[in-house]
């Protein structure tokens, strides 16, 4: 019975190695235009196939790169930086006796170096 079970997942993490992780796990990808960044999860897992033998592992490698689905997408790329850009806000303090909208856009002008309205920001209030 343990070397059935053994027998068994053996089979499975090979059909998985030879199956290329990241073409199973984003086939999204292969339609897509790649980016020339590299996904490192889908590295990682293509070179844990090393583990369990060089063909698997060169397999998932090769069937990875055919694909483009071993790099990141541009889209993916696109999303990723303007999360990053969004997460550098900046706090600007205004006295609050110059609370008014003109004093306001002024004073985030002038830290942004470029003539800014109230429309076009998100702000939060914070207590």
């Amino acid at each position: 019975m343990l070397k059935k079970s053994i027998t068994l997942i053996l089979v499975g993490v090979v059909a998985f190695v030879f199956s290329g992780c990241g073409t199973l796990f984003h086939p999204e990808r292969r339609d897509a235009t790649p980016s020339t960044e590299v996904d490192p999860v889908v590295l990682i897992l293509d070179c844990c196939g090393l583990f369990f033998g060089i063909v698997p592992g060169a397999v998932a490698l090769i069937i990875d790169f055919s694909n483009n689905t071993i790099y990141f997408s541009k889209s993916e790329v696109q999303k990723r930086s303007a999360v990053e850009t969004q997460e550098h806000s900046e706090m600007v303090a205004v006295h609050i006796d110059r609370m008014d909208r003109e004093s306001i856009e002024r004073a985030i002008s002038e830290q942004v170096g470029r003539k800014v309205t109230l429309e076009e920001l998100q702000l939060a209030r914070i207590q």
